[in-house]
């Protein structure tokens, strides 16, 4: 794993300059930082890509950091992220990252030459409430929780891996957790609404995800787009960037070279 650096518009990177445009902008989800990039910006497929890899207010590099912790303040801060780049963007967000990178992407759709959108939690949100919501907002300092949950997810992750998921997820502050959950269960009202961006979009499930499956992403999130392209990784659960890094990380390179190869947008 690499560990993430402070970087430009204080945010937190794996930065590496490469030949190749578009520069990709990593995004991660909940309970998770920088860092969770890591196996797959360290691949082959991406060694000439400029990549940057964020940490999300509250988390990382950024745990000290004071709310509020809103989809609003994290889209900011990755436009932001864009705007210090010298050429055109991708970015790729998982989970709760991909709802980040969509409203990013709508307030620069002329940087943003495309998304990947990795296990994607639909933009309007989950709406979870009662016990199942409760669950989610009581993980703070539960490691022992957030490993179950990672488990009943997971299709490759090793024991090990796990563990220090878990371990390091639980560092979070109790505020931190329940106000990422809200942010990505409540959701955001352009979620209701056919995306603003109308960019090429690349759309990225495990087949073994019990949580984002085929057929919520073609009721929540797939018609929302213009221009989007579906592609299943086998032997993966939430997490394609962890259990099948090599796979995400080819997907991401060929989408982003035919981009390249096409001009872009």
């Amino acid at each position: 794993m690499i560990s993430p650096h402070t970087a430009t518009v204080n945010t937190a990177a794996a930065d590496r300059g490469g030949r190749h445009e578009p520069a990709i902008v990593f995004v991660h989800g909940f309970l998770d930082d920088a860092s969770v990039w890591g196996p797959v910006v360290e691949t082959p497929a991406l060694q000439n890509f400029e990549t940057h890899c964020i940490d999300l207010a509250g988390v990382g590099s950024r745990a000290s950091d004071a709310g509020p912790f809103t989809l609003e303040r994290f889209a900011r801060d990755v436009a932001a992220t864009v705007d210090a780049r010298e050429k055109v963007c991708v970015l790729v967000g998982q989970s709760m990252g991909a709802l980040v990178a969509e409203l990013a992407a709508q307030q620069r759709p002329d940087a943003v030459a495309a998304l990947v959108l990795v296990t994607p939690v639909p933009l309007a949100g989950t709406k979870l409430t009662g016990e199942a919501a409760a669950s989610f907002r009581s993980l703070g300092g539960d490691a022992a929780g957030q490993r179950g949950g990672r488990a009943q997810l997971t299709v490759s992750l090793d024991a090990d891996t796990l563990d220090r998921l878990a371990d390091e997820g639980a560092r979070l502050r109790p505020d931190v957790v329940e106000a990422h959950f809200d942010a990505w269960n409540e959701g955001h009202p352009d979620g209701n609404l056919p995306s603003s961006y109308t960019g090429p979009t690349l759309i990225v499930y495990g087949d073994g995800d019990g949580f984002v499956t085929e057929h919520a992403l073609n009721a929540a999130v797939v018609p929302r787009f213009a221009h989007v392209e579906v592609r299943q990784i086998d032997g993966a659960g939430h997490w394609p960037q962890l259990e099948q890094p090599q796979a995400l990380a080819t997907m991401v390179s060929t989408f982003a070279s035919s981009l390249n190869s096409a001009g872009g947008q």
